[in-house]
């Protein structure tokens, strides 16, 4: 568990021993129980593990054969297979696990695995390493090359402590432009994220080499499931697994409770499946004092209680977070800095305070209703796409015939969008509002609105909401701060059991009538009290109740703050919205990291020469 680090030498006259000494050192302010590790004249590997699972405890030794040396952060799911394919006991850990698994399969041995999990392993024969991260990127890996070494890391933090960072330019234009992310990009241009689903070899001669794919969302046989019913039965029987599976810790279990479909339900599951005297929920909600800066006033609290009430979950397990424990906004961005490394699109700081008070109860693993809305919830709204996309002229007819001038409207939108290059309307107008790329910065003319794909059938775009870059960040970011408690994040709706079944479900299933979430809320019956199942998903609350007080604290707290544009990308500060809404927020956050960057490595920064 926890964090892992390592270095491969593609040079004679690298000293390993000195990489792995400065990247231990960065790594002090991340919670472990043990740290293990390995070295070679070749390559380092080291571990900081949690003894977080009860196989885990007292384990503190190096995972490793006769050939074979592994570091990993991991959780693996399907262990009863896996035991019974590798002749395994149950109180091996994952990690070992995980190498019985590389030394059967090979390259392959990711095909065999579920579950969140990141992984090195070194071939002390053919002085190898093989790197592969899980399906959709829950686990984190970054790493950086050059002609001496290839560094590796769970954390950015780990690889900045033997290389000297630069900015990378086409990172921040995208983000001030407000584009969606890619995957492999930092906020420095020689440390990189490894993608999800792949694997690669790094050997002491070419580096990283043998990139490959190893699992893509595609369609499952469901023929088995011949009726609604029986599809619905399979979904819950497969979403109660995904909750219980991740509950195997010898510490107390959290759960996130917002007061919404994702969250109640999970917690309603966790109720019903484990000792609740070993179950805490969290919530963040609104006090005296940040109610006044609220727009509307509201938050879920009343929900919250009626999912404790029907779950009969124990009041004085029930945590209310009605602040963030930073001081201001400097400290909270040093924070970031500290954890993150730098500036992350999708950051996880607004949970901190959560998981610190989580920490005060023991938690060893905290459950997220993320990402929910992306898949599994989702709300449904675009199923006609796959009619239109795939040109079924019948179901077309009928679709248009329920509502004809409305739908009518709805078709010739879908050719709109396809137009415009993007399926959200509504995100192209975020967009517009959020760009401050200055238009004279020759990336302004570099950056194309291409960015935005459209999709043209619904399954596509559905794939696209699960599988994309955001799902990766926020899953790594909330990670990082939660491993700074010792405790992991997990996330029963990113489990891909349970998605690669709703991706093949039949797309009427996902028509958002007499609600929208259709597939969730019917899964739910029986789950949810029905005034909580059938709530509409916008009630005016927000996740993080205390947001708008928050902002503008935030806002107070950068008065005196003088953006400085010392790589010509941002729009005049005249031109600046002063009214303290969320655009200015954001941003705000992006130029202190960039002021902070730009003064800390200025000798290397160069504006960048386009081609």
């Amino acid at each position: 568990m926890s964090h892992y680090w390592g270095c491969v030498g593609l040079s004679a006259a690298l000293d390993t021993h000195s990489v792995y000494t400065k990247m231990q050192k960065s790594m002090g302010f991340f919670k472990a129980d043990a740290h293990v590790f390995f070295e070679s004249a070749d390559a380092v590997l080291a571990n900081d593990l949690l003894f977080t699972t009860p196989e885990t405890a007292n384990c503190a030794q190096l995972c490793r054969n006769e050939r074979y040396v592994l570091v990993a952060t991991c959780r693996l799911d399907n262990r009863n297979e896996l035991a019974t394919k590798l002749q395994l006991t149950n109180t091996q850990s994952d990690h070992e696990y995980l190498l019985a698994a590389y030394t059967a399969y090979g390259q392959d041995c990711a095909k065999h695995l579920l579950g969140d999990f990141s992984f090195a392993v070194w071939d002390t024969q053919q002085r190898t390493l093989f790197i592969a991260k899980d399906q959709l990127g829950i686990k984190p890996l970054f790493y950086y090359q050059d002609h001496e070494k290839f560094v590796f890391a769970t954390t950015m933090q780990a690889i900045k402590a033997v290389v000297k960072p630069t900015l990378n330019h086409q990172y921040i234009a995208r983000e001030l432009k407000f584009y969606p992310p890619d995957f492999d990009s930092t906020f420095f241009a020689n440390i990189h994220r490894f993608t999800p689903a792949h694997f690669a070899v790094v050997d002491t001669v070419k580096g990283m080499h043998e990139k490959k794919r190893y699992w893509e969302l595609k369609p499952i046989d469901i023929s088995a499931f011949n009726t609604t019913e029986a599809l619905y039965n399979e979904l819950g029987k497969r979403f109660t697994e995904a909750v219980m599976c991740r509950t195997r810790t010898n510490k107390n279990v959290g759960c996130q409770l917002s007061g919404g479909l994702d969250s109640s339900a999970i917690a309603v599951i966790l109720s019903r499946n484990m000792p609740k005297e070993r179950l805490h929920t969290y919530s963040f909600v609104l006090s005296d004092k940040t109610r006044a800066y609220s727009e509307r006033g509201i938050d879920e609290q009343n929900t919250q209680q009626a999912v404790m009430d029907y779950a009969g979950l124990l009041p004085e397990n029930h945590h209310k977070i009605e602040d963030f424990h930073f001081k201001d906004v400097y400290e909270e961005l040093e924070r970031t800095d500290l954890v993150m490394g730098g500036f992350a699109n999708a950051d996880g700081i607004w949970q901190d305070t959560l998981f610190k008070t989580a920490a005060e109860n023991n938690v060893g693993f905290i459950m997220s209703g993320f990402p929910g809305d992306e898949c599994v919830s989702h709300t449904g709204k675009l199923y006609y796409y796959d009619y239109i996309g795939n040109l079924n002229l019948k179901k077309i007819g009928r679709f248009i015939m329920k509502q004809p001038w409305l739908r009518t409207k709805i078709f010739l939108s879908y050719y709109l969008s396809k137009r415009r290059g993007s399926v959200s309307k509504g995100y192209g107008k975020i967009q517009l509002g959020r760009n401050l790329l200055r238009e004279g910065s020759p990336w302004h003319a570099k950056l194309k609105d291409g960015s935005f794909k459209f999709y043209p059938t619904f399954k596509e775009y559905l794939k696209n909401e699960i599988c994309r870059p955001h799902t990766t960040h926020r899953t790594e970011s909330e990670g990082a701060y939660a491993l700074t408690h010792g405790m992991e994040t997990v996330y029963p709706l990113a489990d891909i059991r349970l998605i690669e079944l709703v991706y093949s479900l039949p797309t009427e299933m996902f028509t958002p009538e007499p609600y929208t979430r259709a597939i969730f809320r019917n899964m739910c019956i029986g789950i949810l009290p029905e005034n909580v199942r059938t709530q509409p998903k916008f009630s005016g609350a927000t996740t993080l109740a205390f947001a708008d007080y928050w902002k503008k604290k935030r806002m107070k707290d950068l008065e005196g703050y003088e953006v400085k544009d010392a790589l010509n990308m941002l729009i005049p500060e005249e031109k600046l919205n002063k009214n303290g809404d969320m655009m200015d927020l954001i941003l705000a956050i992006l130029y202190y990291s960039l002021d902070y960057y730009i003064n800390k490595y200025s000798e290397e920064q160069q504006l960048p020469v386009l081609s």
